[in-house]
């Protein structure tokens, strides 16, 4: 009887290795995907002032900036209108990839609604084809209003000069830097490692208890 029991719970732990196994396999086969937030400008330096670029149905602003090899997946301008009642129109954002010769491709567009809980936001628009924004992008952000609407919300940006970008609002060059932040997606694997150590810990009892049997049997 005791040895009944103790084959059982040995076929119990072997099982639970197996289990733990496929679950590492799957996770490695099957992962999660997580945005990842890059702050490209959101804190203000000492004397450095906001001002505010009001987004009219003739207002587009013009934005160019170097990501490296991150892919984006979508960017977060700093969005303020000012007033309680919400906007109801639409932020539009078009990208283009500059390729090492300096030429421009037009990738698409991505638009998203203002978020009436909030008068002043970090609004995301994604971008599509995340798989060719990387290196130097530039991107156009425009208001599209709703029918008879007279208040436009206003992109928020500041006095500073980066340097590392250029922005450009109806075709002249703006003194300033945009508040922003932009997103990637990147694969994760959260239950890799503990798969893989429940799993060796698992084949250990299992040897462990068969060595015991072993002995005792001798």
């Amino acid at each position: 009887m005791k040895e009944w029991i103790s084959q059982r719970k040995r076929i119990g732990i072997w099982a639970g290795a197996a289990l733990a196994a496929l679950v590492f396999v799957l996770s490695s086969l099957f992962p999660k995907t997580a945005y990842q937030v890059v702050k490209y400008h959101v804190v203000l330096e000492e004397e450095e002032q906001e001002q505010d670029i009001i987004l009219t149905p003739e207002t587009t602003v013009l934005f160019s900036f170097s990501v490296g090899e991150v892919n984006v997946s979508g960017v977060q301008p700093c969005i303020d209108w000012g007033a309680e009642s919400c906007p109801s129109g639409v932020l539009c954002v078009d990208v283009w990839q500059v390729s090492a010769d300096g030429e421009q491709n037009y990738v698409g567009q991505g638009s998203t609604p203002l978020n009436a809980g909030l008068r002043r936001s970090y609004t995301y628009v994604a971008l599509p084809h995340e798989e060719m924004l990387c290196g130097e992008l530039i991107i156009a952000i425009r208001y599209a209003p709703a029918g008879g609407e007279e208040s436009y919300p206003a992109l928020v940006a500041t006095d500073r000069d980066m340097g590392e970008c250029l922005t450009v609002v109806n075709d002249e060059p703006y003194a300033g830097d945009l508040l922003m932040y932009y997103a990637s997606q990147q694969d994760t694997y959260p239950l890799l490692f503990d798969a893989k150590v429940v799993c060796l810990l698992l084949i250990c009892v299992a040897l462990t208890m068969g060595n015991t049997q072993k002995k005792e049997v001798r």
